[in-house]
């Protein structure tokens, strides 16, 4: 076989096959022959002979499942190795608009709309990948934490982050422009990065929150209140200066 992209759909390979029918008997005798697979109809993975599995990534899937898609939330977090776990049989991307679910070899790729633009960096060209920073996929993460695997796993991420840009970070912020995700952000910020991130930055997340208290991932009776965040938390992250 000629070399291919390990992904690829028709548009990709057209000055190979520029005549229609020829590509299809292509695709037919080398579908056949288990060298490449059918991800979804016009989109196709080359296969590795040694290994049997395709050589393309599930982040790399994602990214060509649409025009624009990208992804955010846990699978970024993953992506940029910050995880405790892998998504292993559900991954979410983000379009402009919703797109049906693809399932490919027991993974099933479901599209979340976002008309949000910023933040996303473009590696179509270097791997294949198009994802958002890692300052966004943390906001988007404790804006849904459903979406992150859930807030223990978004706190492993935090203590696990060395530096984040905090201008990118207020930048997501004022883009949402929700109290409640003020509020999340400027506590666990507080609690994992305390001094290294400026006090300016508590002090505006103070000033954009919201007098209600909500509960954040915990329950009643479950919960202990951080005062200064209006927040009520799991018992087990409560702050050393929480407030029953």
């Amino acid at each position: 076989m000629k070399t291919m992209p390990i992904l690829f759909t028709y548009s990709d390979i057209k000055e190979t096959y520029p005549n229609r029918d020829s590509f299809n008997s292509f695709l037919r005798r080398n579908l056949k022959n288990g060298k490449i697979k059918q991800i979804k109809k016009g989109l196709y993975a080359l296969v590795n002979p040694t290994t049997g599995m395709i050589y393309a990534s599930k982040f790399q899937i994602a990214c060509r499942l649409f025009d624009d898609a990208y992804f955010s939330y846990h699978e970024a977090i993953e992506y940029y190795g910050l995880a405790t776990q892998s998504f292993v049989s559900h991954f979410t991307y983000l379009t402009h608009v919703y797109v049906d679910d693809v399932e490919f070899e027991e993974n099933i790729y479901s599209s979340k709309k976002s008309g949000c633009d910023l933040e996303i960096i473009d590696h179509m060209n270097e791997n294949g990948i198009r994802v958002v920073s890692l300052e966004r996929a943390i906001v988007d993460s404790i804006d849904n934490p459903g979406y992150a695997g859930g807030l223990e796993e978004i706190e492993y991420a935090l203590d696990a982050c060395r530096d984040l840009n905090i201008e990118k970070v207020l930048t997501m912020l004022n883009y949402y422009d929700k109290a409640y995700l003020y509020q999340k952000v400027g506590y666990l910020f507080e609690k994992h990065f305390g001094n290294s991130v400026p006090e300016s930055f508590y002090q505006l997340c103070l000033s954009k929150s919201g007098n209600k208290i909500q509960y954040f991932e915990s329950n009643v009776g479950f919960a202990k209140l951080i005062l200064k965040w209006k927040l009520m938390v799991p018992k087990e992250r409560s702050m050393p200066d929480e407030i029953y």
